[in-house]
């Protein structure tokens, strides 16, 4: 559909404009691409895992990044 879209907007297809075009617009309707390599998935699985046992970690100590603890007297 979008690329129906694009042929009718754009007067020559596939140029670099269009193809940008599709693609922002494929993702504005909720469109996801896939990554294709194995090792791309593998690593952005590991990085959402890596930061969501951060903010736990962060959670469990007590604060938010960047607040100062108060010094108890």
């Amino acid at each position: 559909m979008v690329v129906a879209q694009a042929k009718a907007k754009y007067a020559t297809y596939p140029n670099p404009g269009a193809s940008h075009w599709v693609h922002s617009r494929y993702e504005q309707l909720g469109g996801q691409f896939i990554e294709t390599y194995e090792s791309d998935r593998k690593m952005k699985i590991a990085v959402k895992k890596y930061e969501s046992a951060k903010k736990k970690h962060l959670e469990a100590k007590g604060g938010k990044k960047g607040e100062k603890k108060k010094d108890k007297k």
